[in-house]
């Protein structure tokens, strides 16, 4: 009989490269979006469940009795209960360091647009009556310069950053290129290790209080769930810019809000937000002028695209063969998973 393997997608619009690589390992792949189809009844006879943004809860693991791997369409693996599968004896894996130069350059641009505040120029020029805008007679085009004072230099700034793996380091030996001075808040990482990217090593409370632009690439965990709330935002320069193109919740958005409007902070750059399922149109930041969003697309180009799906399948037949998935989260798991 064939191996069943169930899909939830959100970001393609086809399986056509899951079915041509999983049928060369004879598995029948269930598109549970095209087919409207529910997680929970599908998941349990499937051999496999692959999914991008679905929820897969103890639930629905349980109800699993054959599954042998949950192949996440992503680098984290918070919409995904991992000790559940780890007490069932089944892999989770993500996707590793797909994106990585992705979100790398997409922080970079959403950094210099925030510094430099593109965005405010931008719409100042579009929106026309200058003279309104900034108060007085316009001589010249470039009077309207003053409309984003003060600009300081990137050579005078501090980028902070939170969290030093892959992508954080990426990010730090490309902001070092353009004049950044770096420091760096990472509990896992020695100060060693950091040191040899030429950056600083700070404790969290520094990395509040001598950032300029504070940048968030850590997983969201329950220790770094709301890390970043209103008590945090007043230890930082009133001039600072919080720019997260990680998980949503390490920020506390109600408290970036308040933040935000009562000038804590000067700015924030996201990419990501708490309620992605989709967002309420009313959210109070697509109102702000100091907010730049954009809509979890850091990771997204089509190269990367290719290689998420490439690896997310990849993983899935390697468990239906026996063998140990790549880029597996619960190594714990091993032992039992070989026993099923």
């Amino acid at each position: 009989m064939k191996s069943k393997v169930i899909v939830e997608h959100a970001t393609f619009a086809d399986l056509d490269m899951e079915r041509n690589m999983l049928g060369e390992v004879d598995a029948r792949v269930v598109d549970l979006v095209e087919g409207g189809l529910d997680i929970k009844e599908e998941a349990k006879d499937a051999d496999a469940i692959m999914v991008e943004m679905e929820g897969v809860g103890k639930e629905i693991i349980d109800s699993a009795e054959k599954c042998k791997i949950i192949s996440i369409y992503a680098t984290g693996f918070d919409n995904v209960d991992v000790g559940a599968a780890t007490e069932k004896g089944i892999y989770v894996t993500t996707v590793g360091d797909y994106c990585k130069e992705e979100v790398q350059n997409h922080t970079i641009a959403l950094i210099l647009a925030s510094v430099r505040k593109l965005f405010t120029y931008s719409k100042v020029v579009k929106s026309g009556k200058w003279e309104a805008k900034i108060g007085k007679p316009i001589r010249s085009f470039i009077d309207l310069k003053e409309v984003g004072a003060p600009i300081y230099a990137i050579r005078d700034l501090t980028l902070g950053i939170f969290g030093f793996g892959r992508i954080g380091r990426g990010l730090c030996r490309k902001a070092k290129t353009i004049g950044f001075n770096i420091i760096v808040y990472d509990p896992y990482v020695s100060n060693d290790q950091i040191a040899k990217e030429g950056a600083e090593p700070v404790n969290f409370s520094e990395l509040l209080e001598k950032s300029d632009v504070i940048s968030i690439h850590a997983p969201l965990t329950e220790k770094t769930r709301h890390m970043f709330s209103y008590d945090e935002f007043k230890r930082m320069k009133n001039s600072a810019i919080l720019v997260n193109t990680a998980r949503g919740s390490i920020v506390d958005e109600k408290a970036l809000i308040k933040a935000l409007e009562e000038k804590e902070i000067q700015a924030a750059a996201l990419d990501v937000l708490e309620d992605e399922t989709p967002p309420s149109e009313d959210n109070p930041l697509f109102r702000l002028d100091n907010v730049i969003i954009t809509p979890h697309s850091a990771f997204y180009s089509e190269r990367s695209q290719m290689e998420l799906r490439k690896r997310a399948t990849n993983q899935v037949i390697q468990a239906l063969k026996g063998e140990i998935p790549d880029n597996l989260v619960n190594k714990e798991v091993i032992p039992k998973a070989r026993s099923r």
